[in-house]
């Protein structure tokens, strides 16, 4: 069976992403590490868009590998890998917690890099395939108070675009969807609802961020940034030193909401 394989794909932008390939009648392989949700999701969208959707549940951060060997196990050709697992954290470096950080390295680079060089093997051989990886409008300015979070979205951007030149003569494609902030439990898992910033996000919704990264899909586009207002701003800012990005990134989300009395 070809099926387009989702990770992160029990709520938020990956839920709405794996809808955007149900609606238009593709094959699902939903990743997440929340079982009950994964069920849950499968079982909407065989009723509703009559397709083929399978899932597979594990923390992605300790064994990318069994995704794959599922895969191969149930003899599933994977010709759209969209790699949209990932966590982020909010608050000082200095004050963080190391491990939440390194495997948020784990999960956001590590478990990206490995699923994707599974998979593009057997996407060479059969001579197509595409790549979607989330990255975010982080990845293209650093980011003081969610500095590794930053930081690894800056990865997925290089990493993405290296490979898709790399790719280009193989049929194999390699977007990056760069999602603006949204209110989604993105920010309850990161502790950002302490931020001020939060408060204050332009409104971009989950739905909002997954029909951008469809039409990457269709559209083969290097990468696409969710919603104009970001696209202005993110413009902007890459013709700005990147220690004044810095700074005023750090300026907005240094800020945190005041106490109730």
């Amino acid at each position: 069976m070809k099926a387009v394989l989702v990770t992160g794909a029990s709520s938020g932008i990956g839920k709405e992403f794996a809808r955007q390939f149900a609606y238009r009648g593709y094959n699902l392989i939903l990743v997440a590490r929340r079982e009950d949700l994964l069920k849950q999701i499968e079982e909407e969208f065989i009723e509703e868009y009559h397709i083929e959707v399978d899932h597979f549940a594990c923390d992605l951060s300790k064994d990318p590998k069994a995704v794959y060997d599922f895969c191969k196990e149930k003899g599933y050709t994977v010709t759209v890998l969209i790699n949209n697992a990932g966590y982020g954290d909010y608050g000082a470096f200095i004050e963080s917690d190391l491990d939440k950080a390194l495997g948020m390295i784990d999960l956001n680079n590590k478990a990206l890099v490995s699923l994707t060089y599974y998979f593009v093997q057997d996407m060479k051989k059969n001579g197509y395939g595409h790549i979607i990886n989330t990255g975010s409008v982080a990845s293209f300015i650093p980011g003081p108070y969610m500095a590794v979070y930053y930081a690894t979205k800056s990865f997925v951007m290089s990493f993405s675009m290296a490979l898709r030149e790399e790719l280009r003569k193989d049929g194999i494609h390699v977007s990056v969807l760069c999602p603006a902030p949204t209110k989604s439990d993105f920010w309850t898992r990161a502790n950002g609802e302490t931020a001020a910033v939060y408060d204050n996000i332009l409104a971009r919704t989950s739905l909002d961020a997954a029909k951008t990264g469809y039409s990457l899909f269709e559209s083969n586009k290097p990468y696409a940034i969710d919603g104009a207002s970001y696209k202005f701003l993110i413009g902007l800012a890459r013709h700005l030193p990147l220690e004044l990005c810095a700074r005023a990134v750090g300026l907005v989300q240094s800020k945190t909401k005041k106490k109730a009395n």
